[in-house]
């Protein structure tokens, strides 16, 4: 009979190695061929047949139990951002300006854990497991081939992630019913004014104003303009405009992004943000051309009785504790699409260092507590041999 938790206790060395080689050689989004690479090689090691989905970079394994047609899906995401690492870790990245600087590295580790384990006891268990390892997860631009490839293979019963957050202390996973991650738009304003000179700035018409209006205006939609019991907020990341102190330029800009938990929010928040640009480039005669992406996520949804059973298994766990946060994280997922297909749920995994400084998912100086890749990947095997047997 298996245990559990022994058989994770020994593959957590090499969960660890593998997390350190990922972080070492972190690829950019649409540009993970090493990274596929190196999973295919641990794939073949342990033995665990897999195919590809082009054009990127994703892979579909399998793992093939006793008879049986319940069908549960895992997913790992594989890409890294352009960031360049300040972390003190011995395993820093050698890819100079790319970093793993949202913890998919462990993303992939976890999942090979878990394939491992599941791998070496498949008589133990009725049904098939699929494990996904998507690429480019940050640009949005990988769940596609996922989903298509359900679509032709008859599709999963469940599928199951975890995403490793560092605000959230190491031993501790956030199983949130409901919406759990955000969804989102960017959006960008285009201003054209009319320049002149910074002394008489009553014969400009000024689209810096108009920018810095903006920003202020569109800040205050979720207090005021929008649904306060919603979780959402509208925040401008880049303002560009003028080129020397003294003069009035005759064009600025804008970019941000829309974040909401409801759904439909993005529409109704995006239909107040119209009608301000509308109001706000009257006022200062200016043209204000508001862009907001058709490119999206969608809120991450966590099935309300699947997340019932996940946080039931977390005491099987050592170590590891449901998160006593009540509140979802304004993030964003492209896993949100596969569970708006089929049941499932994301689970959010601290790696918080409970003694020094954790810095946020993206930051340069971002680390994760080595402690908790165990905790995850046991935590996924337990939900899948609960679901199977």
């Amino acid at each position: 009979m298996l245990n559990i938790g022994n058989a994770m206790k020994e593959a957590e060395a090499y969960i660890i190695e593998m997390r350190r080689w990922f972080h070492q050689h972190p690829d950019l989004p649409l540009k993970e061929e090493k990274t596929a690479q190196k999973i295919k090689q641990e794939l073949d090691s342990i033995g665990i047949p897999y195919e590809e989905l082009p054009p990127n970079c994703g892979l579909v394994a399998t793992i093939q139990g006793k008879a049986g047609e319940k069908v549960i899906a895992a997913r790992a995401d594989i890409d890294a951002l352009p960031v360049t690492e300040e972390s003190d870790v011995p395993f820093v990245s050698q890819n100079e300006g790319v970093m793993h600087a949202c913890g998919h590295d462990a993303h992939i580790a976890m999942l090979l854990g878990a394939a491992k384990v599941l791998n070496e006891h498949k008589d133990q268990f009725s049904g098939t497991v699929k494990l996904v390892f998507q690429a480019a997860e940050e640009v949005g631009l990988g769940v596609e081939e996922v989903l298509e490839y359900f679509e032709k293979t008859g599709g999963v019963d469940q599928i199951i992630g975890l995403h490793i957050w560092s605000t959230i202390p190491e031993g501790e996973i956030l199983l949130h019913p409901g919406a759990v991650f955000a969804g989102g738009r960017s959006f960008e304003c285009n201003i054209h004014g009319q320049g002149g000179h910074g002394g008489r700035p009553d014969l400009a018409n000024d689209p810096i104003k108009t920018a810095c209006e903006l920003v202020q205006k569109f800040a205050s939609i979720p207090s005021n303009l929008y649904d306060v019991m919603d979780h959402s907020v509208v925040s401008t990341g880049t303002i560009q405009g003028g080129t020397i102190y003294n003069a009035i330029p005759s064009e600025a800009k804008i970019g941000g992004s829309i974040r909401y938990f409801k759904k439909g929010g993005d529409a109704l928040i995006a239909e107040k943000m119209r009608r301000i640009a509308k109001g706000v480039g009257e006022m200062y005669n200016t043209e204000v051309e508001l862009k907001i992406s058709e490119s999206h996520v969608i809120p991450v949804y966590n099935q309300p009785d699947l997340i019932q059973r996940a946080r039931a298994l977390v005491s099987e766990v050592e170590g590891l504790e449901v998160s006593a946060q009540t509140d979802p994280v304004c993030a964003g997922d492209d896993f949100c699409f596969l569970l708006d297909k089929y049941p499932g749920f994301f689970g959010i995994l601290g790696a918080g260092s409970k003694t020094g400084e954790s810095y946020p998912q993206h930051h340069p100086k971002f680390t994760l507590d080595e402690a908790s890749f165990r905790k995850g990947s046991e935590l996924m095997v337990r939900y899948i041999l609960d679901y199977l047997q």
